[in-house]
Order: structure tokens, then C-alpha cells, then sequence
């Protein structure tokens, strides 16, 4: 029998916690979200865009400003990314930098609860932010040292002001209100403030309201005009409309499909995959197509905008990024992708939900199952190969860089091998001078290569034929697919796709170093 003092045992939440949970569920969903954000910041290697941003801030304001035009960018955001890395940070670099990205994550997610949410069933409401707290696409692109999730928040801000105004033209407050945050944007991001901006005008021209679209035009070109020539010698680089990449399978249409599935994709369930999770994706898309579907029939007021908007930038994304960019760059149309779905979900496929996006929160940081495989690239586990294959040995390393970024992997390596950059076949000839010079030639050449080859003129598969020739070779793979990308780079690109992101090649000459690692059977 029990102590009587456990019979009957409770624990009670003070009503007043209880009450202040309800009215404001961001006492639970920010320390949740920040957990998730704030945890291993250094987890990934910095990828070629964040690697951009490395090097630029640190400099004298003159140069952040001068580079990020070079670099077709506009400067806010690295202007306070400059400032905000001198505050005396205990983290590493990159973490720093990182940190500012999921701050303004978590800004994102207060603008949206205070200017969008509360208008929203309370059951829907608690549904968005528990899905928005764990979003595996939002922790993978608001983590990074890029301005994603700063476009996020200030274009939530400027749609809703734009919405605002739009109830009140005569309101001047509401007007500079719009007007300051789409200029905000604009000077963070080109792509999302030019798309906000013309679709807003779009939609006031459309609704025959052509003084205002004349006065948001004439006002933000008044606050742009420091860098609008700027704009103009990028958009002249971009031959106005952008210099495309290679269609997927072959033609628009299906290039079109694809990026429209990938950013389905990204937004519904994330970029890091496990078997069990595809294969409950899988038995979802059908689900969220049907809400979406449905949600839209309700026709919310700020649709038509942001319709627009997603139909502006899909045309430029389209134009000078390959299709995994998609969600990078429209990362600002997740919250409304989000408050579409919930509208018409039942709490079952809120629960399969949940567990979908604990599965790929958990690959994305055990650094598994990522569909762009640059992301979480082992640059560790292939240097320590390198240097274990060439130690003691007259060894080149090889390095091709068109499709990888090296970065990462040289700053590993050091100085303990000598690189050789492929970029054209006169790099490749010197590999081969390297591998016959000498009486007895260079006793091993290391070739690191993506599997595919998208080198001008394939050079670098001609150069591992060639090395081939006479010599022991050794593979070693990096990264695997997985069956269900398999299947898919089958599908879009045909038969004879390789298995692996990565090959590692080693070339021996038959007169090697016999105390060397030699070439395995």
C-alpha cells in the first residue's frame, strides 16, 4: 500500500504560467527554436557562398562594401555581419558569423507570430509554430553565414506593412512604414526586394490604384538611389535576364518541374533524408498537395502578393541558379507555405509531421542523408587519406575544381603535398609532365574530382585516362547516394550515374616507394 502522502500525487502548473503559455506560446517555441539553432554552430565546413562571406567581412568597411558589389551583393547585411563579428565572441569565426543567421531566425519567428499568426485559428496557430520551431529546412538555410534568414524576417515585415497601406493609402505611417522595410530588403538582397517590390506594384496596378504604385516606385528609388548604379552594372552582368544554367533533363519544362519539386520538397520536409523518412514523405506529398490545394480556396488577402512575388523571383532563380538554390532563395515564402498547409491538417498528420522533421533534424546534425552533398562534405576524413597516401612519397594531388569547393579540404592539408589546380588542360599537362619528370617520375599522383565530370570538354576524365596508362590505380568514393537519389539522377540524367558525390584516385607508378602504403587488391 502507498504512503498516504503519494495517494493522489499531482503536479500542478501555476495558473499563471499556464495562462501566460497560452496567450503567448513564444515562451516555449523561442528557447526551443534557439536550442536548435544555437547547437554546434561549427558542425558544417563553410560551403563556397558562406566561404565568400568568411573573407569579406573581416575587412575595412570600404572593401565589405566594394566586394559585395563585386560580388553582386547588396551591403546591409554584411555591413552588420562587419560590426557584429567584432562584439568580444567566445566562438570560432564561422560560429559567429552563423550566429548573427539564426538570431535573425529567431527575429523572423516573432515578426511572423506578432504580424501574421494571431489572425489564425488558435489550434493552427500552435501547429505552424511547433512545425516552424523543428523545420528541418529552416535550420539547415537559417544556420548559415549567408543573409537567408534576414531576407526572411524583413520581407515578412514589408509584405504585411505593403498589405497594411494598402487598407489605408492615406496613411503616411503606413506608407514609410512599407517603404523603410522594402528598402531594408533591398539593400540585403536583391532577388527578394525587387520581387516583393514588383509585386506590390504589380498588384496596385492591377487593382487600378496607380497612385500608389507611382509613389512606393518614386520613394524607394529615392532610398536606393546610392545604390542604384550599382544595381544597374549588375543587372548588365546578368544581360538583364540572367545567364541560365544547363536545363535538367534536357528541356525548360522539365527544369521547370524539377525545381517546383525540390522546393516542394525542401519546404515540406527538409533536405536531410533518412530511408524511413523518404519513404513517409512519400505517403505525405499527397497530403500536403490536398491542403495546399484547399487552403488556397479560401483565397487569405495577402495571397495575390505573395503569389507574385513567388512567380518574380521564381523567374530569376531560374535564370542564375541551379535548381537546389530554389529554397535559398524563396526561403521567404515558407511561413505563408507553412500557414497554407496547417489551415486543413489533422492532428494525425501533425503528429507524422512532427516525427518527420525530428528524423531530419537528427540527420542534418549527425551529417547524414543531405540531398546537396557539398553541405556536409568529410573535407577531415579525405585529407587524412591524402596524407596517409602520400606520406613519405614524391606525391602531387590533383585538384579539380569544377562542381567541389577546395577550400576547406587545402586549408587541412597544408603544406604537407603539393596541389596542382586543374583549370584547363595547360594544368593538366603539368600533372602529366609531374608524373614523368625525373628518371624514375613522380611516384604517385593524387586526383580529387567530383564523380561527375563538368569540366570543359570532360579534360579532367582525358587526364585520368591518360594517368592510368602504366601505372597501379586506387579508388576510394566519398558520399554516397542514396537509393531513392539513385533512382532520380537516373530518371533525370539517364543511365550510368555514379554512386558517390566524390572520388579520391591515386596513380602509382610500378617503381613506388616499396615502404610506402602501396595500392590495396
Amino acid at each position: 500500500m502507498l504512503p498516504r502522502c503519494s495517494q493522489g500525487l499531482e503536479v500542478k502548473i501555476p495558473d499563471n504560467l499556464r495562462c501566460s503559455v497560452q496567450r503567448n506560446p513564444l515562451v516555449w517555441v523561442l528557447p526551443l527554436q534557439a536550442f536548435l539553432l544555437f547547437s554546434n554552430l561549427d558542425l558544417l565546413d563553410p560551403w563556397g557562398d558562406e566561404w565568400f562571406t568568411i573573407t569579406a567581412v573581416p575587412q575595412p568597411v570600404s572593401q565589405v562594401l566594394s566586394t559585395a558589389a563585386g560580388n553582386i551583393h547588396p551591403p546591409l547585411y554584411f555591413l552588420l555581419l562587419h560590426y557584429w563579428i567584432q562584439l568580444p565572441w567566445t566562438l570560432s569565426p564561422v560560429a559567429a558569423m552563423r550566429a548573427m543567421s539564426a538570431v535573425w531566425a529567431l527575429v523572423a519567428t516573432v515578426v511572423i507570430y506578432v504580424l501574421w499568426l494571431r489572425r489564425e485559428h488558435p489550434r493552427s496557430r500552435g501547429m505552424f509554430l511547433a512545425l516552424w520551431a523543428f523545420s528541418p529546412c529552416l535550420l539547415l538555410h537559417g544556420r548559415m553565414a549567408r543573409s537567408y534568414s534576414m531576407q526572411l524576417a524583413l520581407a515578412s515585415v514589408a509584405i504585411y506593412t505593403a498589405l497594411q497601406w494598402a487598407e489605408q493609402p492615406r496613411d503616411w505611417k503606413r506608407f514609410l512604414a512599407y517603404v523603410g522595410s522594402n528598402t531594408a530588403l533591398l539593400y540585403t538582397h536583391y532577388l527578394s526586394g525587387l520581387a516583393v517590390a514588383a509585386a506590390v506594384c504589380t498588384t496596385f496596378l492591377i487593382k487600378k490604384r496607380f497612385t500608389l504604385a507611382a509613389a512606393q516606385v518614386s520613394l524607394l528609388a529615392v532610398l536606393y538611389s546610392p545604390w542604384i548604379s550599382t544595381l544597374v552594372s549588375v543587372l548588365r552582368r546578368w544581360h538583364w535576364i540572367g545567364i541560365p544554367y544547363p536545363y535538367e533533363g534536357g528541356s525548360v519544362i522539365f527544369d521547370q518541374i524539377v525545381r517546383l519539386a525540390y522546393l516542394f520538397v525542401s519546404f515540406s520536409f527538409g533536405e536531410t533524408f533518412s530511408t524511413v523518412s523518404f519513404l513517409l514523405s512519400v505517403v505525405l506529398a499527397p497530403v500536403v498537395i490536398y491542403a495546399l490545394w484547399r487552403a488556397m480556396g479560401t483565397r487569405p488577402s495577402w495571397l495575390p502578393i505573395v503569389l507574385m512575388a513567388i512567380a518574380i523571383a521564381w523567374i530569376g532563380v531560374s535564370r542564375f541558379e541551379q535548381f537546389v538554390f530554389m529554397p535559398t532563395q524563396l526561403l521567404f515564402v515558407l511561413p505563408f507555405f507553412l500557414i497554407l498547409i496547417v489551415r486543413q491538417m489533422n492532428p494525425l498528420v501533425f503528429v507524422a509531421f512532427l516525427v518527420l522533421y525530428a528524423a531530419a533534424d537528427y540527420a542534418y546534425f549527425t551529417r547524414s542523408g543531405f540531398l546537396v552533398k557539398p553541405y556536409a562534405t568529410p573535407y577531415q576524413e579525405m585529407a587524412d587519406v591524402i596524407r596517409a597516401r602520400s606520406r613519405g612519397q614524391n606525391a602531387r594531388v590533383a585538384v579539380d575544381p569544377y562542381g567541389v569547393f577546395s577550400q576547406p579540404l587545402l586549408n587541412r592539408l597544408g603544406d604537407s603535398v603539393r596541389v596542382i589546380f586543374l583549370h584547363d588542360e595547360a594544368s593538366a599537362r603539368e600533372v602529366l609532365e609531374a608524373a614523368r619528370s625525373g628518371p624514375l617520375g613522380s611516384s604517385a599522383i593524387l586526383l580529387w574530382r567530383r564523380t561527375s565530370d563538368v569540366s570543359p570538354a570532360t579534360f579532367v576524365t582525358k587526364l585520368e585516362q591518360e594517368l592510368s596508362v602504366g601505372r597501379e590505380v586506387w579508388h576510394r568514393e566519398f558520399v554516397a547516394y542514396s537509393l531513392p537519389e539513385r533512382w532520380a539522377r537516373r530518371l533525370l540524367r539517364g543511365p550510368g550515374q555514379p554512386e558517390y558525390y566524390y572520388l579520391l584516385s591515386e596513380f602509382r607508378t610500378t617503381n613506388s616507394d616499396p615502404n610506402g602504403p602501396g595500392i590495396p587488391n
